[in-house]
């Protein structure tokens, strides 16, 4: 009889989220010079044939009455459903791309692209009971660019950056986790 031994999902998830968080993680300085936090990646909303990425997205300041941060608090409750479709909508390509290159070289099977990073990830999430709540403060918002602070229950923070996208804001690869 062969026996596995099977890892403790409170190790599993604690776990991934660093790796999803060190995936938000730009080693590249941010054009602004300030610092950067976390976030997220890229798929059609339910509204939209596909993400818009780019200069000529329209000016989310007139087409998302919530601003910066009702965007993203939708995509953190979409990615917590899961409902992909929308979490990924509110990513930007790039986004989606490093974590789930950031996931591969953690040696994480099954994350092919954003659908089922989100899936996964709102499944582990769950499993360690990770609460939803955040404290989000705007700091910075420009018809171009908005800057996030973002702190979770669990205790990790960091720096969400936007950009306009198909009437809400997306979160971009510029986010990083501060702490």
């Amino acid at each position: 009889m062969l026996r596995t031994t099977r890892r403790p999902s409170w190790l599993i998830a604690p776990l991934l989220c660093a790796a999803l968080l060190s995936g938000c993680s730009s080693d590249a300085p941010d054009a602004s010079g300030s610092p950067s936090a976390s976030a997220a990646a890229d798929a059609p909303s339910p509204t939209t044939s596909a993400p818009v990425s780019g200069p000529e997205a329209a000016p989310a300041a007139t087409a998302d009455p919530a601003g910066p941060e009702g965007s993203f608090r939708t995509w953190l409750a979409a990615s917590r459903a899961p409902d992909a479709a929308t979490a990924c909508a509110y990513m930007t390509p790039e986004l989606a791309q490093r974590m789930l290159d950031q996931l591969t070289a953690q040696g994480v099977p099954g994350v092919t692209d954003c659908a089922s990073l989100i899936t996964m990830t709102a499944a582990l999430f769950a499993a360690a009971g990770q609460p939803p709540e955040t404290v989000v403060e705007v700091r910075e918002e420009s018809a171009d660019r908005a800057v996030l602070h973002v702190t979770y229950a669990a205790g990790s923070c960091g720096r969400v950056v936007l950009r306009p996208g198909p009437g809400h804001w997306l979160l971009d690869e510029r986010s990083q986790e501060e702490c």
